[in-house]
């Protein structure tokens, strides 16, 4: 089992996972896009027992594309976006991969909401990508 590391752009906020991944993926979705101020998200999912968090983080509940709400995470000083919290999968969190310590691991399964991306925005064109929700 691996431990995880990572935080915010102000160090305020430090995190520790300590599991593996469930799964990673894509998101093109208008809610990612200004999280990230980017064409996608990159999100890494794990068990939030396993979630260990330091300093204050601000939490916003928003409704997503695809109508579910989650609660999205800054850091309270810098602003910077953590993770996601999906209010219908409590047990899980999606954390930014770009806060991971070490994100060279990860590995993308698919693309969400790839009916939202732009043709600037270029991903792997090998991963399956759904125009909306990944199937169950």
């Amino acid at each position: 089992m691996g431990t995880y590391t990572g935080g915010c752009t102000c160090g305020a906020v430090r995190y520790e996972i300590g599991a593996e991944p469930i799964r990673g993926f894509y998101c093109q979705c208008r809610d990612c896009q200004r999280d990230t101020g980017a064409g996608h998200s990159a999100v890494a999912v794990f068990p939030i027992a396993t979630l260990k968090i330091t300093g204050s983080v601000t939490e916003h509940l928003r409704t997503a594309d695809s109508g579910a709400q989650k609660r999205k995470g800054f850091c309270a000083t810098c602003g910077s976006p953590l993770y996601n919290k999906p209010r219908n999968v409590p047990d899980m969190i999606g954390v930014y991969v770009g806060t991971l310590d070490d994100p060279s691991g990860f590995k993308p399964q698919i693309v969400m909401f790839a009916s939202r991306g732009h043709d600037w925005d270029l991903l792997d064109p090998a991963l399956p990508k759904f125009p909306n929700m990944r199937p169950s």
